[in-house]
This record gives C-alpha cells, sequence and structure tokens, in this order.
C-alpha cells in the first residue's frame, strides 16, 4: 500500500493501544515511523542483479517474525527523540506496544493487496495476498487519514479507532467484492466448458467495482475485466490474450546461462505467472498478473533475454506506457459506458 496510508494506519493504532497517562504524541510517532519501517527494503540494491528489488521488496522486511526487531528499535529511537528534544515520553518500553501495533497494521494493509508478502518467513518463503485492495485507494485512505489526524490532535482513542474500523471494513467489502467477482467468471467459464488451469482475481486503481482477471486456458493467457456492483448485477468483458512462458518455449536461453538464471529466479516471484512474447530475436517473460490497463496483457514488467543468455542480454525491462485516449478507456470501464461489457450470472 501507499506510504501515506501506511502512515496514517501507524498513527491510530499507536494511539489505540497506548497505555493511560503515556504520551499520546510518542505513540502516535512510533506507530507512524513502525509502520512506515518494513518499507526500508527498498534501499536493498545490487548493480548487478536485476532482479533484486523483486526479491527482497516485502520478504523478510514484512514477516512476524521481523515484527518484534521493527517494534524494539522504532520504539528505542522515538524515546531517544522525544528526549533529546527535552520532552518526556516515559520509558522507551512503554512504546513497544504503540511501535508493534504499527508494524501490525503495515503486514496485514500489504496482504490485502496482491504483490504477495512472505508474512511467515523464516519458517516458509510463501507469499500471501487477500488479492482486495489496490495499492493506491483513496476512498479507504482519505477518510482514515482524517481521522487519524483528528485523534492526535484532539487526543482521542475513539476517533482513532473509528479509523481502524472504516479501513477495516473497507478491505472486507473488498473481499467481498473480490469473491463476487472471481465467483462469476467461474460461473461464466463453466457455463462455456472452459476449466481453466489458474485463474486469479485483482484489483484496479482505486475502486472496487472494477477487477481484472486472468485465466490460463489451453497454454494462452485470458485477460478479462469483471464490473461489480454492490448488491447489484455483473458485467465480463474480454480483454487481450496472451502466450503463456513454458521451460519448452521457442527461444529460451541455454540452460544455466545468466538468462536461465534470472528467469527461474523471475519464476520464483511470478508464481508460474509468466507471460511469453518474442522481439527482435530476444524473448520477453512478464508477469502476466500486472499491467498498466485492467484489460491489457502487456506485463508491468518482464525479463529479457537474448538468444545466448548472457549477462549482457538479459535485462529488466519495465512498460509503463499508456496511449492516448486511455484514461478515457479506464473511465468507461468503471461507469460501466463500455459497450464491450455484457452481463454474466
Amino acid at each position: 500500500m501507499d506510504n501515506v496510508t501506511h502512515a496514517a494506519l501507524g498513527i491510530a493504532a499507536g494511539i489505540v493501544v497506548r497505555r493511560q497517562g503515556s504520551s499520546l504524541a510518542a505513540a502516535a510517532v512510533a506507530g507512524l515511523l513502525a509502520a512506515e519501517a518494513p518499507d526500508l527494503d527498498v534501499f536493498i540494491r545490487q548493480a548487478d542483479d536485476p532482479l533484486v528489488a523483486f526479491r527482497w521488496h516485502r520478504h523478510f522486511t514484512h514477516s512476524f517474525a521481523f515484527l518484534a526487531v521493527w517494534a524494539a528499535l522504532t520504539a528505542g529511537i522515538v524515546a531517544g527523540l522525544f528526549h533529546w528534544r527535552g520532552r518526556h515520553p516515559g520509558p522507551w518500553t512503554g512504546l513497544i506496544l504503540p511501535a508493534a501495533a504499527g508494524t501490525l497494521t503495515h503486514l496485514l494493509c500489504d496482504n490485502c493487496t496482491s504483490y504477495g508478502t512472505m508474512l511467515l518467513w523464516p519458517f516458509s518463503d510463501a507469499r500471501f495476498s487477500w488479492d482486495c485492495l489496490p495499492i493506491i485507494d483513496l476512498f479507504a485512505t482519505l477518510p482514515l487519514l482524517v481521522l487519524a489526524i483528528l485523534a492526535w490532535r484532539r487526543h482521542s482513542r475513539r476517533l482513532a479507532a473509528y479509523g481502524l474500523l472504516w479501513f477495516s471494513a473497507y478491505a472486507l467489502a473488498g473481499l467481498w467484492q473480490q469473491h463476487r467477482a472471481e465467483a462469476g467468471v467461474r460461473a461464466w467459464l463453466t457455463a462455456k466448458g472452459v476449466v481453466p488451469a489458474k485463474l486469479a482475481v485483482k484489483p484496479t486503481i482505486s475502486n472496487l467495482l472494477v477487477w481484472r482477471v486472468i485465466w490460463l486456458h489451453e497454454g494462452t493467457w485470458q485477460v478479462a475485466v469483471v464490473r461489480v456492483v454492490p448488491f447489484g448485477g455483473r458485467q465480463l468483458l474480454l480483454g487481450e490474450t496472451r502466450s503463456a512462458w513454458t521451460p519448452a518455449s521457442l527461444g529460451n536461453p541455454p540452460p544455466y546461462s545468466e538468462g536461465a538464471h534470472v528467469i527461474a529466479d523471475f519464476s520464483v516471484f511470478t508464481q508460474g505467472w509468466n507471460s511469453y512474447d518474442r522481439a527482435d530475436g530476444a524473448i520477453l517473460v512478464g508477469d502476466i498478473r500486472f499491467a498498466m490497463l485492467p484489460t491489457s496483457s502487456r506485463p508491468l514488467w518482464s525479463v529479457h533475454c537474448g538468444p545466448s543468455g548472457t549477462a549482457a542480454e538479459t535485462a529488466l525491462k519495465m512498460d509503463r506506457h499508456l496511449d492516448d485516449g486511455d484514461w478515457g478507456r479506464l473511465g468507461d470501464l468503471l461507469t460501466g459506458g463500455d459497450p464491450r461489457y455484457f452481463p454474466i450470472p
């Protein structure tokens, strides 16, 4: 989730769990900083490794096991800062609970999105995601942010609790909408006699109405959009298709080459949701789950690999390109104005 949402959740959580009589400002700051701390993994970089950001983002820093580390570090830092400023927040141990609550909100909030979070590291390398909220959602964030700021200014635990309740209720609504979207698509596919090898339903930016759907059938990825009206009907719109990558795909680099190693590493991150394309004698192995438009099969990120699979021929490619009119097309998807929509059960 975005940093503003994490900050607001951390402030609200820190205020809610602070001990009676302790410094509200210190608890709020501890919750805020602890809620931002897990994303320090963005500073992990390695020049000769194109996938280091994918490998380490939402890794050990986002695990329950590391929560205690963030809580202790943040509590100590905040207590030191307040003492340095001539203020007395009480013993630093009194800030551990607000900091732990702030970190916990980060882990659970990120788990609501689609990227995948290693909550159970080091016991499991599995990435968990509930796919119920987009990375940026103003409807989730703005009410929470207003309530968190008011709670801090008015020293109100109740307003902070209302902020957390709002965000939780919105996330639950996302889970319900995601379930309805998936159920509708599966029913439609069953009626068509299609049994997908894989199927996923992902949220789209700043709404719970339009959902990106991807399924694999007979070696081809189909991208679609489902529009789910709360307490209303469902509409489906078929988008683009793209071939699925396999170890036997034409143009794959030689085994044990740098390119083969990078593709294998990339496949761990994508959990097998790999698309396949060819360009200028090279192959593009992409993550079909994410694209700039809900209907697009152009992956947001891909591994570009030349025929020999050398390090010089292997690179990570980002595709954030939008064509003229794409924002208007996205608006039509949200409002239901796109004529390609058709109703599904």
